[in-house]
């Protein structure tokens, strides 16, 4: 009973790490536009976002973008012990991470634009700290990439097949699109690294799988 409560509440941090990034993200779009901005907005999109100061949807925004990022180190740590561990899982927890790290610094440089705009920003200064956060959000793409190849490994690994594939279809994507269209397609695969959460949280969450290999034996 307490190993099957404690895997409810991690899965719920997958669920709420979703949860506070999409609500967080699309708060912050929609009551400022400092936020949005990407390395394809306009001078005169960028000069709007920074004539005037944010409000505090914004910075609320920010927030709950920010405290998502514990909810998503709680369930990787879970998700990579639930799906087999060992070195594979070491590479599922390296790669959360890093992704989180490099997402505290994309939010960071976005914050700073936030805070300037309204008191006296430049259009290279802007621009720069524009390029800064987007280079750095894009690279966490990767290492969420890298995080799903692992875990659909994983996932294989122990008869979880369908989660495997979805895992493997998202890092294709990633890795396909994202040099293609980094604003448009590319973007889209965070959708499904985020529905990957969703569903591994559930999955994980409802009951254990024995390894195939070790079925094989047993059976044996």
């Amino acid at each position: 009973m307490t190993e099957r409560l404690h895997d409810c509440w991690f899965a719920l941090c997958g669920i709420a790490f979703v949860v506070l990034e999409l609500g967080g993200a699309f708060l912050a779009m929609g009551t400022g536009k400092t936020h949005d901005l990407t390395i394809g907005s306009s001078d005169a999109a960028i000069s709007r976002a920074i004539s005037t100061p944010v409000g505090s949807g914004v910075w609320a925004g920010a927030y709950l973008e920010l405290l998502s990022i514990g909810f998503f180190l709680a369930f990787a740590v879970w998700a990579a012990q639930r799906l087999g561990g060992g070195l594979l899982g070491s590479v599922m927890k390296l790669a959360a991470a890093a992704s989180a790290g490099g997402g505290i610094v994309a939010l960071a440089a976005g914050d700073i634009i936030s805070y300037r705009a309204g008191h006296g920003m430049s259009m290279d200064v802007a621009k720069t700290l524009i390029t800064a956060s987007e280079a750095v959000y894009v690279s966490t793409w990767f290492l969420n990439a890298a995080l799903l190849a692992a875990a659909g490994l994983l996932a294989f690994r122990c008869g979880r097949r369908l989660l495997a594939w979805w895992a493997f279809a998202a890092v294709a994507y990633t890795l396909a699109l994202t040099p293609i269209a980094v604003d448009g397609a590319g973007q889209f695969s965070q959708f499904l690294y985020l529905l990957w959460i969703v569903a591994a949280s559930v999955t994980l969450a409802r009951g254990r799988r024995e390894p195939a290999r070790a079925v094989a034996v047993q059976h044996a």
